[in-house]
């Protein structure tokens, strides 16, 4: 395997996240370099198409990089076998697509990582992971996939999306980053959707979401604490619960951003079962690929100018999880 250099940057509100990150990486001897920003940005679509422009800095400086979103933590030794280029995937019943949180580069790839900076601009009200997939669709550029998993936590996956481990994880990849402004990366990744309910009631179940797929602890015990409703402040694998008050968060957002805990989803399985749900319609994700379109010049170059079909990436990773 190649050498890499893991890399990250993050505005102050992710700061918190930056040590847990740089402590994995001296534990392990991976080389760690962070870039602070002073500032944030005015929505979550411009934090991601920095990143683009950032991994383009670092392939330039560093040659082969591992991105990792700056809230991830490294479990264990990154495998020989992941070499450049590869990005974690994931399959659900609503969607499938990268995910590139997890991502590993070198120069060799550079024209993609131009090609991907430009859409990325061209499609500014897209995720940086839809522009991605959009064009390794289309200019024969083949990664090499790891998927995640949201929920089993008996997965072979190797990457987390949440602060759970098994014998097999090698990346936690939490989405608790998300609790304080749990909307906006929904509508980013999902598109606007029909209002049927108040926006604190949306913002509940969302964060209820949040909790069932990112909480290492035990969920039957949590269930237990809180319908005893002694407790004020029961302390749980990261997270802190008010049994008197029903109140419950992440301990970094605790108590300023505590929400309600008999909040629908009500239980871990329901919580899933509802995540595998297959969609009526197409889903956003694909929605917004097949809009996307090469410009004259790339349609020349590569051919197509546009998605028609993900089947053969979706078969691929539906292999790899069969394994």
């Amino acid at each position: 395997m190649n050498g890499f250099t893991v890399v990250s940057y993050f505005t102050p509100e992710f700061e918190c996240f930056e040590a847990g990150l740089r402590e994995d990486c001296e534990h392990f001897g991976y080389p760690f370099h962070s870039l602070a920003l002073s500032n944030s940005f005015d929505n979550i679509i411009q934090a991601f198409d920095f990143k683009i422009a950032f991994i383009k800095e670092m392939v330039q400086r560093f040659r082969t990089v591992l991105w990792l979103d700056i809230e991830c933590r490294i479990v264990r030794p990154v495998p020989e076998h992941w070499n450049s280029p590869l990005i974690s995937t994931y399959v659900s019943g609503k969607s499938q697509g990268f995910s590139s949180g997890v991502l590993m580069l070198d120069p060799s790839q550079m024209e993609l990582i131009d090609l991907w900076l430009k859409y990325a601009c061209k499609y500014p009200q897209y995720p940086d992971d839809f522009v991605l997939e959009f064009l390794s669709k289309l200019v024969a550029f083949d990664f090499s996939t790891v998927p995640l998993e949201f929920y089993d936590r008996d997965t072979h996956a190797p990457i987390a999306r949440g602060l759970w481990k098994n014998e097999h994880t090698i990346i936690q990849h939490p989405t608790v980053n998300r609790w304080p402004a749990p909307m906006q990366y929904r509508r980013a990744f999902n598109g606007k959707e029909r209002k049927r309910r108040t926006v604190s009631e949306s913002i509940s179940r969302q964060r209820k979401s949040l909790f069932y797929r990112n909480f290492g602890g035990d969920f039957h015990r949590i269930d237990e604490v809180m319908r005893i409703g002694v407790e004020r402040e029961y302390h749980d694998s990261g997270w802190v619960f008010d049994a008197v008050h029903q109140r419950y968060a992440p301990k970094l957002y605790w108590p300023e951003h505590g929400d309600d805990y008999t909040s629908k989803p009500r239980s871990f399985q329901v919580s899933w079962e509802s995540f595998q749900m297959h969609p009526k319609s197409q889903s956003f994700r694909d929605k917004a690929i097949q809009r996307m379109r090469l410009d004259k010049i790339d349609t020349q170059r590569f051919g197509c100018s546009r998605v028609t079909s993900n089947e053969n990436w979706l078969s691929r990773v539906r292999s790899w999880l069969s394994r």
